[in-house]
């Protein structure tokens, strides 16, 4: 294990906290401790402890790179608590959205999920790891338990500045009992942690929101049409996706563009602030209650007076059903919801609802209530300064960065691949990734007449078709292709993340095999 934050905490003079920082085994300092004979003492006893080299820099140039570790100094009760404070802020510092700590037993592995790949971060002392784990559950964290329980399913949330870095609004927690032979009682852990935060930095009109996203033009003017409609339009896609970043930007574009309306939001927990939007709080603790609570969090803002509601996520009946209600009273609803692309929704809704509604089709696929479908996935963006031509390549060069089985479908959807590129072997650019960012690969529905009637009636292939050859649809895997064709995303990667093949648009309408 790395040098104890612990030691370094109790070291640090009262005087001197928050001016002073140990990243990565090195001391950095605020240049107005200069001379301090506190300063001298501390710095030699750090030296003592093996700490040999520091640096001091500008007051300024401190507080912008080194605040997240200085600010934090002295808040843990432990070195496991402070272990876990400093864990969030590394995280934040390699981009990282999401933590994975899983329990083995013996040892616990610490993973980070950075532009949507899963990569090893450390590895410590199972016991450690357990404590680790119950730490960020149990003092980190609010939750409806006061207890962490390795043998259950529990979840909370960090939003205690204390614990936070800077541009981290909260951190979702989700544990899951795994079965693991060398674990304690046979139990081990699996701990995500989601850090939420609007990376994108993306401004201004819904249309240049929506840009800067990666969005096409004709996805941000069908998006802009659905803001100035009422109905409900429901976004979807796999969790880590973008969709909580899209909705934020859709709703705080619709309050710069129209202030004059009431905007409300329900989510379980909120995830990120908006501005300019209410955003209701979820009452209940009780996990038992949660799907009322949500229910009567959506009555409560249907009864403030709303001109458009934003419900989080669609995942008790009591949501599915208070957002038909609300599109049918003449409100514009907007909500995700997990599904396999655009039109999966609507199996997805009427699964939702077919405990309540006989025929849940007819409720869903009035023109009245379903306004828009949405599905999105995020590719990782190649590194302009390293990604690697594919035809530069030798015929088995090439298949050690592309699959042939991939290389063949490429070839199926793409007469032109002079364009395309794969991911190299890194460089200082992309902190040696051979990746600098994500963009979306999407599709946008906007429901019709037409289209709501063979959707109730269950003819989606023909809803599908309808959409591509009368309105121009196109699917987020063509979207994909595009990305591809023009450099941006290697096709073996996005292959991987889009979780179908390249040639699955063509295979679908075809009614063919991969």
């Amino acid at each position: 294990m790395e040098f104890s934050t612990s030691s370094f905490i109790e070291g640090v003079p009262e005087a001197m906290r928050g001016r002073v920082a140990l990243v990565d085994g090195k001391l950095h300092m605020s240049a107005e401790l200069k001379g301090n004979l506190e300063m001298v003492t501390f710095v030699g006893m750090m030296r003592r402890r093996g700490i040999m080299s520091y640096e001091f820099h500008p007051p300024m140039v401190f507080d912008t790179k080194y605040a997240n570790f200085a600010s934090i100094a002295g808040q843990g009760e432990n070195e496991v608590q402070q272990f876990a404070i400093d864990l969030l802020a590394k995280a934040y510092l390699t981009k990282a959205t999401d933590i994975h700590i899983v329990d083995f037993g013996p040892y616990s592995m610490i993973l980070f999920r950075i532009l949507g790949i899963l990569s090893d971060y450390t590895q410590v002392e199972g016991e450690f790891g357990r404590q680790l784990i119950a730490c960020l559950y149990q003092k980190l964290s609010q939750s409806a338990d006061a207890c962490f329980s390795p043998s259950e399913r529990q979840d909370g949330r960090i939003a205690k500045r204390d614990y936070l870095p800077v541009q981290v609004h909260s951190v979702r927690v989700h544990s899951e009992p795994v079965e693991c032979a060398m674990a304690v009682n046979g139990v081990g852990t699996s701990m995500a942690l989601r850090l939420l935060y609007d990376s994108t930095s993306a401004t201004g009109s819904l249309q240049e929101r929506m840009s800067r996203l990666g969005f096409t033009p004709e996805q941000c003017e069908t998006a802009l049409y659905l803001t100035r409609r009422t109905g409900l339009t429901i976004i979807s896609g796999p969790t880590g996706h973008g969709k909580s970043t899209l909705l934020k930007h859709i709703m705080e574009a619709q309050v710069e563009r129209n202030p004059g309306k009431a905007y409300f939001s329900i989510e379980d927990p909120p995830e990120y602030p908006l501005k300019g939007v209410r955003q209701v709080l979820i009452s209940s603790n009780n996990k038992g209650r949660r799907a009322d609570a949500y229910r009567d969090a959506i009555a409560g803002a249907m009864r403030s007076d709303p001109d458009v509601l934003m419900i989080g996520e669609i995942r008790y009946t009591e949501a599915a059903i208070a957002a038909i209600d609300a599109a049918l009273t003449g409100h514009a609803v907007w909500a995700t919801i997990h599904a396999n692309n655009a039109f999966g929704i609507i199996p997805r809704m009427v699964s939702t609802l077919a405990t309540h509604y006989r025929n849940p089709l007819e409720q869903l696929c009035d023109h009245n209530v379903l306004a828009g479908l949405e599905y999105q996935r995020l590719l990782p963006v190649l590194c302009p300064e390293c990604k690697v031509r594919l035809l530069d390549l030798e015929p088995d060069e090439r298949r050690q960065y592309v699959p042939e089985d991939v290389q063949d479908r490429l070839r199926r959807v793409l007469d032109d691949r002079e364009g395309v590129f794969v991911r190299g072997g890194g460089c200082e650019a992309c902190s040696h990734r051979g990746l600098v960012g994500q963009t979306v690969a999407a599709e946008i529905i906007a429901t019709d007449q037409e289209m709501l009637g063979y959707l109730r009636d269950g003819k989606t292939p023909r809803a599908h078709e309808y959409w591509v050859r009368e309105k121009g649809g196109r699917s987020y895997v063509e979207h994909a292709v595009d990305l591809i064709q023009s450099g941006l995303v290697d096709p073996y990667i996005a292959e991987e993340r889009l979780g179908v093949p390249l040639n699955f648009t063509q295979v679908f309408i075809q009614g063919g095999r991969s």
